[in-house]
């Protein structure tokens, strides 16, 4: 049995390196089973696709006409604008669909060993248990196989955070900077270096003590001067940039109008800004749920003293739990940041634990109550792979329902042919426009990203475009759509049947195009009754 011990040696010696070969191995394997169905999720992700190729054939997007009725025609930033320079060589060496899959793949593989290695930085015990259990975390995995940016986000906070807890001064400045660039919630970094700093004064002033205030923030210098450069970092970003000083303006409607205020008691937006229900979180993460518990349940009856990080943690960790119960897309933070706080907690108290002794009392718990330990092991293996097989089943499940690749292209590719540059097209949702944006930039569009985009624009289109687009205008259609709109073309989904009832029955609208996803109908000018 020595060829046995030799291989258990070699393992025990290389694990580093093997266990990084085994969980790039099987996150890669997985997200490219996933990411090669052929559907979108996501609308927006036909946005990026187009974004990318437009940066290839017109440099920085500083205007965006094909949202007419929108702030962003003409208050327009890309705010992915380094997520989309990334983009660039996937989308225009391979088929862009494809390509932009395959980029994804890489960037929620690095996400993951970014993760296991930031644990293993922080010599975290069963760092590779806790990196897996980001994979069996449906809400989260799905938010990070959907092509966005916000993995990149991910990225850029995590390894910002490693940059706070070794005070690398100069690359937490360049990675605030770039973080600008990537993603419009860089707020994050600031937050995260924030409550770290605070942390560090508060833990040390709390403790009895005489000494004053003033003397303890002194103290804590190091910790002040990372926020501070953050801060720097993230204002050379926001002024040092070809979309300045628009930017400053979009920042104000994406991160506070939008994704604080958010609209969403007022008028429909999207399915990620709505709330999720405490019980379908808690299910949807069991695993992660339960080790929030064990952690806090440990705090409680086994107090120990907390570390600055830990503290961060907790702080992060409620801070993204709050948010995720006000709107569900934030998910993706809440997940990795409530392991995050378990990981660093329950690192201090497996150092406790006697292993010999559990080993002993195992082997003779098995040796005593052989048949019960067979059950028990049984039924355990067996309800884990059956949680996790339903889970798995289920996120592809909802991949699979998304929006195949190739909708609306026929309808897109007619109205291009038929049209003249700038012709506006008067859709039936504003979550149509990414798609037809991807498959005909030749022409504009009403709305489209946000509703809040046009509502903000103005109230009363917003509403005429509402009652239209739902069936609830019957009367003066063709008047508000030829000349408040000034569209040429009318596009419907097949499911919009009201609507498609009241244009069929009104005078000034030919149908040109039918198929079994959509109708198109050509808007006569100057119709007279």
């Amino acid at each position: 049995m020595s060829w046995y011990k030799n291989i258990i040696n070699f393992i025990n010696q290389q694990w580093g390196l093997i266990s990084y070969f085994i969980l790039f191995t099987v996150f890669f394997i997985f997200f490219l089973l996933i990411l090669s169905i052929p559907t979108f999720p996501d609308p927006d992700s036909f946005y990026h696709i187009k974004q990318s190729q437009l940066i290839v054939e017109q440099g920085v997007i500083t205007s965006f006409p094909w949202l007419q009725f929108t702030i962003l025609k003409d208050s327009f930033i890309d705010q992915h604008f380094l997520y989309h320079v990334f983009l660039i060589p996937f989308v225009t060496l391979l088929d862009p669909i494809q390509g932009v899959k395959l980029a994804h793949v890489f960037l929620s593989t690095g996400f993951m060993m970014l993760f296991y290695w930031f644990l293993r930085k922080h010599n975290i015990k069963f760092a590779f248990i806790f990196t897996l259990i980001l994979l069996v975390s449906t809400p989260f995995v799905f938010r990070l196989a959907l092509v966005k940016a916000p993995v990149a986000s991910l990225i850029f906070l995590l390894f910002g955070l490693y940059c706070l807890f070794r005070y690398k001064y100069l690359t937490l400045f360049f990675v605030s900077f770039a973080y600008v660039w990537t993603y419009g919630g860089f707020i994050l970094i600031l937050i995260a270096s924030g409550v770290y700093a605070l942390v560090s004064v508060f833990k040390d002033w709390l403790r009895p003590h005489q000494e004053q205030f003033f003397n303890i923030v002194a103290r804590h210098s190091r910790e002040l001067k990372l926020f501070f450069i953050s801060v720097f970092g993230t204002m050379a970003g926001v002024f040092i940039n070809p979309q300045f000083p628009e930017n400053i303006k979009f920042y104000w409607h994406q991160l506070v109008q939008i994704g604080i205020v958010n609209y969403q008691n007022i008028i429909p937006v999207g399915n990620e800004w709505y709330p999720y229900k405490v019980d379908d979180l808690a299910i949807g993460s069991a695993i992660v749920t339960l080790l929030v518990l064990v952690s806090l349940i440990l705090l409680i009856i086994k107090p120990k003293p907390l570390t600055k990080k830990l503290i961060t943690f907790f702080i992060l960790f409620i801070f993204f739990l709050a948010f995720t119960l006000k709107s569900r897309r934030y998910v993706e933070y809440y997940i990795p940041f409530a392991i995050l706080f378990s990981a660093f907690t329950m690192h201090q108290y497996l150092g406790d634990i006697s292993w010999s002794r559990i080993r002993k009392e195992v082997a003779t718990f098995f040796t005593r109550f052989r048949v019960v330990a067979i059950i028990l092991i049984v039924y355990f293996v067996i309800s884990l792979s059956v949680i996790v097989v339903k889970d798995m089943r289920q996120l592809f499940n909802d991949y699979e329902q998304g929006i195949p690749t190739n909708r609306f292209s026929g309808a897109a590719t007619w109205i291009r042919e038929n049209s003249q540059p700038g012709d506006i097209v008067f859709h039936s949702s504003w979550d149509e426009f990414p798609i037809l944006f991807y498959y005909n930039s030749y022409n504009y569009y009403i709305a489209g990203l946000d509703p809040t985009f046009t509502y903000q624009y103005d109230k009363e289109i917003y509403r005429i475009m509402v009652d239209i687009t739902t069936g609830q205008q019957q009367t003066n259609v063709y008047e508000d759509i030829s000349d408040k709109f000034n569209a040429s073309f009318v596009f419907i989904e097949a499911s919009h049947e009201g609507m498609e009832k009241a244009i069929n029955g009104t005078p000034g609208f030919k149908e040109v195009y039918r198929d079994e996803e959509a109708i198109v109908y050509e808007v006569f000018k100057g119709f007279n009754k």
